[in-house]
């Protein structure tokens, strides 16, 4: 299993990366996992270079309030029953656009709280 974390923007919170970075030693013990942070201020460019990354050969997955939510073993069954390398999206403060929300072939949600994506990247981590 091959699986992409998509972060718009980066980690301001040290405490936050810290805790990011020991998750993601446990994860790379068992599953290839990759976090690639997009960096733009400017939406439209923001959601250009996402969409790229939303390919037929990966299973993308929009994170949202709005989208469907698992428990913990839900979620890990949910993962594993996927053939097809992961690609998780975590969009900027404002979320993901309509466009690249539907462009994805499932939406998930951590909550029904909107939280701020440096919190959702790490209970991601922490889920997988």
């Amino acid at each position: 299993m091959k699986i992409k974390v998509l972060v718009a923007g980066k980690i301001k919170e040290k405490c936050y990366s810290d805790k990011a970075k020991k998750y993601l030693r446990w994860i790379s013990r068992d599953i290839s996992i990759e976090v690639i942070f997009l960096k733009d201020n400017d939406l439209k460019r923001l959601d250009k270079k996402q969409l790229q990354y939303i390919t037929p050969d990966v299973f993308s997955i929009a994170m949202s309030e709005h989208g469907k939510e698992f428990s913990s073993v839900d979620f890990s069954n949910f993962i594993f029953d996927q053939n097809k390398e992961l690609i998780f999206i975590i969009g900027p403060p404002d979320g993901l656009t309509k466009y690249l929300i539907k462009s994805t072939d499932f939406i998930l949600s951590l909550s029904k709280f909107t939280v701020p994506h440096e919190l959702a990247y790490l209970v991601l981590l922490e889920q997988i």
